[in-house]
């Protein structure tokens, strides 16, 4: 398995900023799809954590692990960020692939893929980004306040939650001066200069747990109250579908969606919490965070165990994510409102996409989070349509705000819509009131059904290749780790001979090189984790993450690789190492010319490409060196470095960015 390996502090701020500048992007985000906070419109929501700007942000998951992926997530909207969940556990093995979301959402990864002391470092540097950034209005004049609120998330039992290394991650979530002090430190003096800004220590004051994956349903009334006394911390419990039990998610999935190929794991019903040890968990808690000033709340859901039936992920079972379970979150969510009166906080994330995220702002639900529909073409970009969507929404009932809102969708007429306007109908009963509405129909919604979810990418006979593809950039928008590199590429053809040493002698035999297309497409290495997202949507077959150019900024990256093709770009581009076709080959730059190499055969080319001198390295009758590696390597590197990127921002010859 890859493993991530987060860029420093410094080269994401000299990236984030000098993209910004030059091209009008930041982590390849651009401008266009930042989303700004509508003048006419108060779409703010009052959570444990603080004001946020909008009820929107992605959830525990691939969007919420790194620092880039942070800052991607708040330039398009998104400012209820809930991070990665964070175990004691972290030296896991992901499978891969990990991730299968052609229309229905499949996976098979569930926490962080970090240190808890590297996620720390990610959160908190994304947390420095957003509030650098916002400083800066690049998404409009900076609002008083925290730019976001976010949210830990925990797993997955007592021990591992009490632990000294996950006790540290949370007293640094809660007060993160110091290591907010740090990374500033790492500055050079012209960075440090644009990171002089406000930024609130406690990075998080809620935490969700994760009840997922075995965590014994004994242990969590103790965790709740461990948070509570120990860390003096806000907590959402995070519910299962199963929670609705075997025969109802049976019916629902298979009876009334039409799902029959999907297999639930009856073992998860068994294992997991359930119905009155979680509604007496809500009443016995409640009372102790109502009378140490802290919240009790529940998130619906976490992931629905199946059985693996596609074959795609490794392993037995699979994680169910996407339209289906948005029924079976808003059935669950609803039920418990009913249950405890309303009076435990509700948040959701489950298949929440830009079509029913107004419908589920109305049920009163505070956060909404998604996750799979960000993994889809577009990814990050899809969520400006959420909010758009959520403005025309509260237009349409003539709502200023969210409280107006609500109250105009339970049917207080128009003027329940206008802030300020007296309304009949407390808020509260009105979000209940519109989730009983809500969840009455869904399960006879078409949107939901099997005939209706969106047909898998179609997949033609091409076959993928270093160099030339459709271009269709879909890898590039559903990475959700800033991982795909577009690079510009002249089209032409040039000659390339193959050098051959024969008697002694290098010979030169004909060959050619050609480049189709204007753009290639390549891998940032220490950010692909290959969970298989890119390859899910191209159009040809392979896998991006396998094929397409992996560049590598350190010999330990290009070195783990191993026998794969690999990129190490050092001294700003001068010297290239490259692992192709199980071939190693050296690209470097002297004065004005390009030394290229296989470490038999090396040639020397000028400016305009044609050979110098070539000299042979070492014996080796009937050893051949083409010229077609170096036309690729040249071209890439070139396109490479014309463009700030994250490899770019993070080979300077100084070593700046360089961890």
């Amino acid at each position: 398995m890859d493993a991530l390996t987060p860029q420093s502090f410094e080269a994401l701020l000299a990236r984030a900023l000098a993209e910004f500048e030059k091209h009008g992007t930041i982590f390849d985000l651009p401008r266009r799809s930042f989303w700004r906070r509508p003048e006419d419109l108060d779409m703010s929501v009052e959570l444990p954590g603080g004001r946020a700007e909008n009820p929107l942000g992605p959830a525990a998951g691939p969007h919420t692990q790194m620092a880039q992926n942070l800052v991607i997530g708040w330039l398009a909207g998104a400012r209820v960020l809930e991070l990665k969940t964070v175990q004691v556990r972290d030296r896991l093995e992901i499978p891969r692939p990990c991730i299968d979301a052609p229309g229905l959402g499949f996976n098979v990864e569930w926490s962080q893929e970090l240190r808890i002391e590297e996620s720390a470092e990610q959160y908190a540097s994304g947390w420095y980004l957003i509030h650098i950034l916002r400083s800066l209005g690049v998404v409009g004049p900076p609002e008083p306040g925290p730019a976001a609120v976010f949210e830990a998330s925990l797993g997955y039992d007592l021990a591992g939650i009490r632990s000294e290394p996950v006790a540290r991650f949370l007293d640094t979530m809660s007060d993160a001066g110091r290591l907010l002090e740090r990374l500033r430190e790492t500055l050079p003096p012209a960075l440090r200069a644009r990171a002089d800004v406000e930024v609130p220590a406690r990075i998080a004051s809620s935490v969700t747990l994760s009840t997922f994956h075995g965590c014994p349903a004994e242990e969590i009334e103790s965790i709740v109250e461990h948070l509570f006394r120990r860390h003096h911390l806000n907590v959402v419990v995070k519910l299962n579908p199963t929670l609705l039990g075997f025969e109802t998610v049976e019916h629902l999935l298979r009876s009334r969606l039409g799902y029959r190929e999907i297999q639930l794991d009856p073992r998860a019903f068994e294992t997991d919490l359930k119905w009155d040890h979680a509604l007496g968990l809500f009443e016995r808690l409640g009372p102790l965070a109502a009378r140490m000033g802290l919240s009790l709340g529940a998130k619906l859901t976490n992931t629905l165990v199946v059985r693996n039936h596609r074959g795609i992920l490794p392993g037995d079972v699979m994680y169910l994510s996407g339209r289906p379970l948005h029924v079976l979150a808003v059935t669950l969510a609803d039920r418990l409102a009913r249950a405890t009166g309303g009076r435990v906080p509700l948040s959701l994330s489950g298949g929440v996409d830009a079509e029913n995220v107004s419908d589920a702002v109305a049920c009163g639900f505070e956060p909404v989070t998604v996750c799979t529909d960000l993994l889809r073409p577009n990814g990050y970009r899809r969520l400006p349509v959420y909010l758009k969507n959520l403005e025309a929404a509260m237009r349409s009932v003539g709502a200023s705000d969210l409280e107006g809102f609500v109250r105009a969708r339970a049917g207080g007429g128009p003027e329940a819509g206008s802030a300020g306007e007296a309304s009949r109908t407390p808020p509260a009963e009105a979000a209940r009131a519109n989730l009983s509405a809500y969840a009455a129909g869904l399960s006879s919604d078409s949107r939901y059904g099997f005939s209706t979810q969106p047909e898998p990418p179609v997949r033609g006979p091409e076959r993928l290749e270093l160099l030339d593809c459709q271009s269709c950039n879909r890898c590039l928008l559903v990475c959700p780790n800033d991982a795909v590199l577009a690079l510009a590429t002249p089209p032409g053809e040039v000659d390339a001979p193959v050098l051959a040493l024969e008697g002694g002698e290098v010979r030169r035999l004909p060959g050619r090189f050609e480049v189709r297309r204007e753009r290639q497409w390549g891998i940032f290495a220490d950010l692909c984790n290959e969970c298989g997202n890119c390859d899910t949507f191209c159009p040809e077959s392979g896998g991006p993450q396998h094929v397409k150019p992996r560049f590598c900024l350190t010999t330990e990256s290009f070195e783990a690789q191993g026998s794969r093709d690999a990129i190490l770009v050092e001294d700003g581009g001068a010297k290239i190492t490259a692992r192709l076709s199980g071939v190693r080959y050296e690209l470097r730059r002297e004065g004005g010319e390009e030394v290229f190499s296989d470490g038999c055969i090396e040639v020397r080319l000028d400016e305009a490409h044609q050979v110098r001198s070539i000299r042979a390295l070492r014996e080796g009758e009937g050893h051949r060196l083409p010229l077609s590696p170096y036309h690729a390597l040249r071209l890439l590197r070139d396109g490479l470095m014309a463009r700030v990127n994250a490899v770019s921002a993070g080979c300077l010859p100084e070593g700046a960015g360089r961890r």
